[in-house]
């Protein structure tokens, strides 16, 4: 009797956890969000053109770029995104955003900044 007690309380809390982990994971509101807060990169409603400060000196200009190429992979408990950015105004200036949403929070994989 007492270990079938203790199976059905494992087995509580592994079902809690996962229907928090599933209610908690990010959104591309949140993608855009994490990316303002974290780069200071700006992005239109499908993040298809982002807007990034860039700083050369004293002089301070506003970059935008195009998504070239990009996944979004939304899981059970996951959100991964992938993009390329190609710069509008200099065509071999590319940028590339991997990150992966988990428990309501972003974690970058792989971002480059390709000059």
């Amino acid at each position: 009797m007492n270990k079938r007690w203790t199976f059905l309380f494992v087995m509580a809390v592994i079902v809690a956890l996962s229907i928090v982990t599933i209610l908690n994971r990010p959104t591309e509101k949140d993608f855009e969000r994490w990316l303002q807060d974290e780069y200071m990169i700006d992005c239109n409603e499908d993040c298809s053109i982002i807007e990034m400060k860039s700083v050369n000196g004293d002089i301070t200009e506003r970059i935008k770029s195009d998504d070239i190429r990009g996944t979004y992979s939304p899981g059970l408990f996951t959100l991964r995104i992938s993009r390329q950015y190609k710069s509008l105004d200099d065509p071999l200036h590319i940028i590339h955003i991997d990150v992966i949403g988990f428990n309501g929070r972003f974690y970058p994989l792989h971002t480059d900044d390709g000059r």
